[in-house]
């Protein structure tokens, strides 16, 4: 243990009214720093989860789509999902990746009064669908391997609400197939709701069988291949992705050319516009390390001022100028230390609440969430934490070498 801190460990903080006032505004303002900051990146950090988590609930990591003819190059109409492609999928992606065959089909719903156009999606029934079944509202989610749920169809609340339907209502659908008009009817099994207004006003989910039956499809057949699952950076996972399939196909071991889309691309629009967060996060810190600086160093004048005598003492005494410069660093850092405890302390709590409880509500409408997202992450609070002591020092050390210079027969006779 240093000279300098023992020294300081001796040290009060302050000694006047005026000392104590200047801490407590250092404290004051350490904590509300870091409180802002942590519920910055609380709020942007859910944010950025549930829209992800979302955006690839609805549209998948990435995507294969059907392939392209080696020999002519036009696109075959569907991908045969069978064993060997699954294989080539799973030679570029990691074990815990999920890989469903999927299919899409643009239509129409319709009532005796009134119609509404709709995207019909469909997994095979093996998959994972904890994403779809968290959205349910109403009635639940049906079991798409069974035959008595061929016709079950699960609709948004607020597609339910346009076309006046209920659980467990009859409602038609209609598709155009190679200019050929396909008719099928319907028994609502579940209503969702995913706040994400984009989605929720179109998407339908049935189940695969049907949409095979109104395309013409053999059990095998699909209209893309969606993958979830996958973390680190998509576009890397897709480029390894890309590049197998187009191996295999050159050598002739796949019947074409697959395609590979990441959700980074073909949702671009939500991801340019996540990105726009990080900006604003990195302003709001500035200004809170700013704010949190000027406390501190204004706090740190105030107790040079209220010790200037004992700076001429110690100085007289043979100190030498960093040994008191150390000094009034390690007492200026034990009023960032207790700023610190306050604001984790108060930061952390109110992250915790809003995760638990949703105390401030949002408008789905405009930010796809009922709720202020809340998530604790502990390697940016560490970061945080870590940052706030490292620039505190560093703005520290300037006016702890003011004191160091006062000349201590100036300091001795200080009133």
């Amino acid at each position: 243990m240093s000279l300098s801190y023992r020294i300081s460990r001796r040290l009060r903080l302050s000694k006047g009214a005026s000392g104590r006032t200047g801490v407590a505004i250092a404290i004051t303002g350490v904590a509300l720093a870091l409180i802002v900051m942590e519920l910055t990146l609380a709020v942007v950090v859910g944010f950025k989860e549930e829209i992800k988590r979302k955006l690839t609930g609805f549209d998948a990591q990435l995507t294969i789509a059907p392939a392209y003819s080696i020999g002519s190059g036009e696109e075959l109409q569907a991908i045969t999902a069978d064993s060997t492609l699954y294989w080539h999928i799973r030679q570029a992606l990691p074990e815990n990746a999920s890989i469903d065959a999927a299919l899409r089909m643009p239509g129409i719903l319709k009532t005796d009064n009134d119609f509404e156009g709709a995207m019909f999606l469909a997994r095979d029934p093996d998959g994972d669908f904890t994403f779809e079944k968290s959205n349910i509202v109403a009635g639940a989610w049906p079991d798409y391997s069974a035959d008595s749920c061929r016709n079950h169809i699960v609709i948004s609340e607020s597609m339910a609400s346009s076309l006046g339907l209920a659980v467990g209502d009859k409602v038609y659908s209609t598709f155009v197939v190679n200019g050929t008009v396909k008719a099928r009817r319907h028994t609502v099994a579940g209503l969702y709701r995913s706040d994400f207004g984009d989605y929720d006003r179109t998407v339908a989910y049935t189940s695969p069988d049907l949409l095979r039956s109104v395309a013409s499809l053999s059990p095998v057949q699909a209209g893309r291949i969606e993958i979830r699952g996958l973390a680190g950076n998509l576009s890397d996972y897709a480029q390894a992705l890309q590049t197998t399939l187009l191996a295999a196909a050159s050598t002739g071991q796949l019947e074409g050319y697959y395609p590979v889309s990441c959700i980074e691309q073909t949702g671009a629009i939500y991801y340019n516009w996540l990105a726009l967060l990080d900006t604003n996060v990195i302003v709001i810190f500035i200004l809170m390390i700013a704010v949190a600086s000027f406390t501190l160093v204004s706090s740190m004048f105030i107790l040079i001022l209220e010790r200037v005598r004992t700076i001429g003492i110690l100085r007289a005494l043979g100190a030498g100028s960093s040994l008191v410069r150390d000094i009034f660093v390690h007492l200026s850092l034990r009023t960032v230390i207790i700023g610190l405890a306050i604001g984790n302390v108060a930061g952390i709590g109110m992250t915790l609440i809003q995760r638990t409880w949703h105390v401030v509500p949002l408008n789905p409408e405009m930010y796809y969430l009922s709720s202020v997202p809340a998530t604790l992450d502990p390697w940016g609070l560490a970061a945080l934490n870590v940052g706030v002591v490292a620039i505190s020092w560093l703005v520290l050390v300037v006016p702890a070498r003011l004191a160091s210079r006062i000349d201590p027969a100036t300091a001795v006779k200080y009133e």
